[in-house]
């Protein structure tokens, strides 16, 4: 098997689940229920260790043993300064609701994630990462990509470090946020739909100025899993990304509070083979309600992001446009103007409980250590729009020069408890608009609701 191939997890076709009734007769029920409970069972075991702070690894160094065994927020392996390997375990289970009722691969109940890794360092020069997803192993079918991130970086020098092996390309700042870590249990349409995920290529990146700013830059075989067609095959061949991100203000003469604001800006260029391989229009519910249209030539991307976080709080935004060529997709072979898809959102958080937002939501008092937690609220506000920049009469169909506009807009609120170190819930409603009725997954419906209670444990 071919290295890309076995990285992109692509190599056994997927056999997709229909509805819950067919997940609710395999075992995985039965682990489905364990894993979400074993956030609560471990946690506080873990928390408690943790309290104690005991540590086998001090207990080697006294015995002057070389290898060592620590358990600090996670199992641990060290040989002395030569070698070491964190093991991680992330674990989400997902109950969900929609209305109007409709019928999804994954169900009403829905093993999200169940993903085992290790991660650590070489000769403090090399770093690596090795993680994939076991939910096939636990009954779920439908997975086409279960290896994520298997990439090593080689970082002897801070401003000039090279990543290379199967990762996300550098572009989409909540995309390249951990799924684990992002604000909401669903992530932005415009994050599904018009980022590329991960990929198998390299990289360059670093830092100057004191981290004050950043840039990746690099070249990918395709144009990542997320642009990939329905039936998991890549489409667009030779990506090039790059990325820089920066505080420019926070040497400046400026209110201190918004010094710590972070801008950035990305792109992305590749090569579409001509074909019906357009990206797609989907709502939450992952129902289209914009198909494939015909396209050839460059698809580019181009985006803006920025972020703010001071104290328990934080602000956010986010803009991406990408353009599709159609070159010589007119019924007479000759050019089309090229298919646009654009979008941004916005998002607002609050821990109410007063814990700091930077670097993660970590308890003052963690449950199971004499305290509740933390709780946090959030909101969100985003649009996605599909179409053409032309005028005219517009057309549903795949090489319609202008292409029949369609926009989904989208409104969230989220409530989050970090019980502890480990465990996180979150409880989101999203209403969902859509533009056009007659190009809706429910004809003649433009609203939809969701519910989502997402159970998380991540060590």
């Amino acid at each position: 098997m071919e290295w890309g191939h076995f990285l992109s997890g692509a190599a056994t076709p997927p056999s997709r689940r229909r509805g819950i009734g067919r997940f609710l007769h395999k075992p995985a029920l039965g682990t489905l229920i364990a894993l979400s409970l074993m956030s609560v069972v471990l946690s506080s075991p873990l928390i408690a260790q943790d309290s104690g702070k005991q540590d086998s690894g001090k207990q080697g160094k006294e015995k002057g043993g070389v290898v060592q065994f620590e358990f600090k927020h996670r199992p641990t392996l060290r040989i002395g300064k030569l070698f070491r390997a964190d093991v991680r375990v992330k674990v989400q289970t997902d109950f969900r609701s929609f209305s109007p009722d409709v019928e999804t691969d994954e169900g009403t109940f829905d093993l999200h994630r169940g993903r085992l890794g290790l991660e650590g360092e070489f000769l403090k020069v090399f770093e690596y990462e090795v993680e994939r997803d076991f939910r096939q192993t636990l009954g779920r079918n439908d997975q086409r990509y279960p290896w994520k991130d298997v990439y090593g970086n080689f970082k002897y020098f801070d401003n000039f470090q090279l990543k290379f092996g199967k990762f996300k390309v550098p572009f989409g700042m909540e995309e390249l946020t951990g799924e684990h870590q992002i604000d909401f249990a669903q992530r932005t349409r415009i994050s599904d739909d018009l980022t590329p995920g991960r990929d198998v290529g390299a990289m360059l990146h670093g830092r100057f100025f004191k981290r004050g700013l950043s840039y990746e830059a690099g070249y990918f075989r395709h144009d990542g899993e997320n642009g990939r067609n329905h039936n998991g095959d890549p489409i667009a061949n030779d990506t090039y990304a790059a990325r820089v991100t920066g505080t420019p203000l926070r040497e400046l003469a400026v209110p201190k509070v918004i010094r710590p604001v972070e801008i950035g800006a990305a792109f992305t260029w590749s090569d579409v083979p001509e074909g019906l391989s357009s990206v797609r229009g989907n709502t939450v519910m992952d129902q289209v309600y914009f198909p494939y249209v015909y396209v050839k030539g460059p698809r580019r991307r181009v985006g803006a992001e920025a972020n703010w976080i001071t104290g328990p709080f934080s602000l956010k935004g986010e803009f991406i446009k990408m353009t599709e060529a159609r070159e010589q997709q007119g019924i007479y072979f000759d050019d089309l103007p090229a298919k646009v898809s654009r979008g941004w959102y916005v998002t607002g958080t609050w821990v109410i409980t007063g814990e700091k937002k930077e670097g993660g939501v970590e308890p003052k008092k963690q449950l199971f250590d004499g305290g509740f937690g933390a709780v946090e609220i959030a909101g969100r506000f985003e649009q996605i729009r599909f179409g053409t920049d032309t005028t005219g009469d517009a057309f549903s169909t795949p090489r319609s020069p202008n292409l029949r506009p369609q926009r989904d807009r989208a409104v969230t609120f989220g409530l989050n408890w970090y019980a502890n170190r480990y465990m996180k819930i979150q409880a989101d409603g999203i209403r969902e608009t859509l533009e056009d009725p007659f190009r809706s997954p429910i004809p003649g419906r433009t609203r939809f609701w969701t519910g989502m209670l997402r159970l998380q444990f991540v060590m």
